[in-house]
């Protein structure tokens, strides 16, 4: 009886994982994938602050009288929060990127600039917090702005430490290499003794 076929449908294929595919992995694997678990609750847990500052935002606006001040507080916290869950989550892909194949110069440019956006956001943040405590004379908006900057220079320290971890050699293209072109001889007539010359290549040709 022809029980090849039969056998060879209950072997695990080469393109499924399986079992000990999982036992076999990498610790480098297992590694990046539960960081890249905790970056995605991170920024679950960023979002669902934004939406509660945004819900108390509303409070504080249909509020009778509404304070201005608290509300610009809370929107900028709001606000610091949304980017820092968008940061986490861009640091989380570009971890994805970075195990594939050719994927390490790309997540390194991805890093880059998710640290540069952190950092600007940042110091924007600390400027209309100045101003606004400066305008309105109360400490909330102050509050806000810190609490905002705070998170994006945590999300831009994180950007630039994730991109130190990635490998040197990868991280910098390689040298495309000069190619070599060898000289060619020309067709001059060659010397011999006795005064006369002898024809070079090009004259036997006629």
């Amino acid at each position: 009886m022809g029980t090849g076929p039969a056998v060879s449908t209950l072997l695990p294929s080469r393109h499924v994982p399986t079992c000990g595919n999982a036992v076999t992995a990498t610790p480098a694997v297992i590694s990046g994938s539960r960081r890249a678990v905790r970056l995605v609750s991170g920024a679950t847990a960023a979002a669902v602050v934004a939406l509660v500052l945004v819900g108390v935002l509303v409070a504080v606006l249909t509020g009778r009288p509404p304070g201005l001040a608290a509300a610009l507080g809370l929107g900028l916290g709001a606000a610091g929060a949304a980017v820092l869950a968008t940061g986490l989550l861009v640091v989380a892909r570009a971890g994805a990127i970075a195990r594939l194949p050719s994927g390490t110069t790309r997540a390194a440019s991805v890093l880059t600039r998710c640290m540069l956006v952190a950092t600007v956001v940042a110091v924007a943040m600390a400027v209309v917090g100045v101003v606004a405590v400066s305008g309105t004379r109360a400490p909330a908006p102050g509050l806000g702005a810190g609490a905002a900057a705070a998170l994006l220079v945590g999300l831009a320290t994180l950007a630039g430490r994730s991109r130190r971890r990635l490998p040197e050699t990868v991280r910098t293209a390689p040298a495309q290499p000069v190619p070599f072109i060898p000289a060619q001889r020309s067709a001059e007539p060659v010397p011999v003794p006795g005064g006369a010359s002898e024809p070079g290549p090009s004259a036997g040709a006629r």
